[in-house]
């Protein structure tokens, strides 16, 4: 797993606009849309974060296993957040300080073990993770530094993409048929390491390591389609915009999913006193 991500951040890195399935930057500046189906799912994981960052008064985060540091962003430039990125990467840290810069943002970026950052306890008032604990084994480990990291009153939010039956398996039929048609040649299913952790795991553990008010919220309804042609790709995000203003009508949150098909879940938990999460 460890490879898969070196070698992915540094190809991003030296690339000039990303690789064929995953785009250098997937940041939607204020005003604009989300353009693309990963630009779409970032931007709508930070729509959830941001009403919880919001009610928290979060002035200063923490991103952990930031990668290009797109959720940092986002909280940087549309609440004015303090931002401190971290990875155990230099290539992804290199990349999100190219981003950063891009937009004229500031953050603190650490060259770290996620599991051992040696920052100081009680720095933020908030920790996010985006796609980073199912690919480790230690999750009780993890979360018990991201609460030692919290201010009382801060909160952890850590979206999780578990090893599970989803929408994404979609993706697979896609892909498998590209392949059968000879307009693919990479693997069908990706060989990167996930634990075996389902929702209820990662809420018993948050609440083991102290975490109160624990609460998973299962998200992303769609599936990412790769490889698809940039034309094409554009094509099935505005479709997807179109849905989800029609399920902002019936949902706070339009990019929630079910327990079954959803791709992913956010497990939020409040280190001892503070506001409702919602």
């Amino acid at each position: 797993m460890q490879n898969f991500f070196l070698n992915k951040w540094s190809a991003i890195r030296n690339s000039s606009a990303g690789l064929p399935e995953d785009e250098k930057s997937l940041y939607v500046p204020p005003g604009a849309k989300p353009l693309t189906q990963r630009q779409l799912n970032l931007y709508y994981y930070f729509i959830f974060i941001k009403e919880i960052a919001r009610k928290h008064q979060v002035k200063k985060s923490l991103e952990i296993g930031c990668g290009r540091g797109t959720m940092s962003l986002f909280l940087a430039t549309y609440l004015g957040t303090q931002t401190t990125l971290l990875d155990q990467e230099p290539d992804a840290i290199a990349l999100a300080r190219q981003e950063f810069v891009r937009h004229g943002a500031a953050a603190e970026y650490h060259v770290a073990d996620a599991l051992d950052t040696g920052l100081p306890a009680e720095s933020f008032d908030a920790v996010v993770s985006i796609g980073l604990a199912e690919h480790i084994d230690n999750v009780e480990k993890l979360l018990a530094e991201e609460y030692r990291l919290l201010k009382p009153g801060g909160v952890m939010i850590s979206l999780n993409i578990p090893r599970k039956f989803s929408v994404q398996y979609l993706n697979r039929g896609y892909r498998f048929l590209k392949k059968a048609l000879g307009k693919y040649t990479d693997k069908v299913n990706r060989d990167y390491y996930r634990n075996a952790l389902q929702a209820a795991d990662y809420a018993r553990i948050a609440r083991q390591v102290g975490f109160e008010r624990v609460e998973i919220t299962p998200t992303a309804p769609y599936p990412i389609y790769t490889p698809m042609s940039p034309k094409n790709d554009r094509r099935i995000a505005a479709l997807r915009r179109g849905l989800l203003a029609v399920r902002k009508r019936f949902y706070c949150f339009p990019y929630r999913a079910t327990r079954l098909f959803g791709q992913a879940h956010f497990c939020v938990g409040v280190k001892g006193p503070g506001p409702e999460l919602r």
